[in-house]
């Protein structure tokens, strides 16, 4: 494939410029390295960041919108099979679980591509960092990651899409984001759905003082913000490592 690609880049490239400059007739690295140049010359974006399908809003006619930070795009990083990008404008659809990079092409126009989920390998938008996980069957999901060391919680959110009859302005509408728990205590996942069944994982000497720590907080794991839920379990991940 990277040989046909390189093929046809040289030929649109002799197409496009039949008198190409004497370096032509250097070596075979030193002709890829200048096609490179010129390609990037061309499309003005890293392929390995912008490969990916273009993005299209198919939801013209829903309320509400799929992305777990609301509509605009944040500023974030995504690692692409272990290479980092930094300070980008990311989007993450937790309605079809795909991430989304907003980008500047060299015409000046703003463009939106689906990222591959299956090469990447964890992102951040605004604060918040994601991780894609596979699981024993081979299933790959991202899970928003907060604390480490001892005590590690993965959050998976998602939005539903549902009908909406008798308004003809509107076919459906995006559900608020649900979540879903994974804490990871000293290497072994457990999966949990309110502060009792957490607390409840929690080595026994640590429950009476986490649940003091987490009601002080006043936050609702059932709808508690990334953000909030973000402040809560690093408090009590930093805690719980202190221990």
């Amino acid at each position: 494939m990277k040989l046909f690609c390189l093929t046809f880049v040289t030929v649109v490239l002799f197409c496009i410029f039949p008198n190409l400059p004497l370096w032509c007739q250097g070596t075979q690295a030193d002709l890829r390295e200048e096609y490179a140049k010129l390609v990037l010359q061309s499309y003005g974006q890293d392929q390995e960041l912008v490969n990916g399908k273009q993005y299209y809003n198919i939801h013209l006619l829903s309320s509400g919108n799929p992305y777990l930070l609301g509509g605009p795009t944040h500023k974030g990083s995504v690692t692409i099979n272990g290479k980092q990008y930094e300070d980008i404008r990311l989007r993450y659809d937790i309605y079809y679980q795909q991430l989304e990079v907003d980008y500047q092409t060299i015409n000046g126009a703003n463009n939106e591509v689906i990222l591959v989920s299956d090469r990447l390998d964890e992102f951040t938008v605004g604060e918040l960092l994601f991780r894609r996980i596979v699981n024993n069957e081979g299933q790959g999901q991202f899970y928003q990651e907060i604390g480490d060391g001892k005590l590690v919680v993965y959050v998976s959110w998602e939005k539903k899409l549902v009908p909406v009859s008798g308004d003809s302005q509107i076919l459906e509408y995006f559900t608020s984001a649900k979540r879903s728990y994974l804490v990871q205590l000293d290497g072994t996942d457990h999966t949990f759905k309110n502060r009792k069944q957490f607390i409840k994982l929690l080595p026994e000497v640590l429950q009476k003082d986490v649940k003091k720590l987490m009601k002080s907080y006043n936050i609702n794991l059932s709808n508690a913000s990334p953000a909030q839920l973000t402040v809560l379990m690093e408090a009590v991940s930093d805690y719980t490592n202190d221990e």
